[in-house]
């Protein structure tokens, strides 16, 4: 009985570390952006230079080759580039690396 366990007749699974560990951390992260947003702390869009320093050059240039998220440019005589946070935080949850961390700190 690896990883089971039984109470009065009832089969429970038992979760490995590893995966109880991943959700904490998920729903940690999504409170706490949760927070930020509401209180607008967090911006939505994010230029190009923020998105490089957190999800890697490579990473973000490969997701618009891909088209797996669009670049937006700014209004009347803005040409600075930017991103949805929302696009670009859902396809690096879907992308298979566990974690990000930000260039200066790999």
């Amino acid at each position: 009985m690896d990883h089971e366990t039984y109470i009065t007749g009832f089969e429970v699974k038992m979760i490995a570390i590893k995966e109880l560990s991943v959700l904490f951390q998920s729903a940690v992260k999504a409170g706490a952006d949760k927070c930020f947003r509401d209180g607008r702390i967090l911006k939505n869009q994010l230029s190009l230079s923020e998105a490089y320093a957190i999800y890697g050059r490579a990473d973000v240039d490969r997701w618009i080759t891909e088209k797996l998220i669009v670049t937006h440019t700014g209004g009347i005589g803005i040409s600075r580039k930017s991103i949805l946070r929302s696009e670009l935080e859902a396809v690096a949850f879907k992308s298979n690396r566990t974690s990000y961390l930000p260039v200066a700190e790999r």
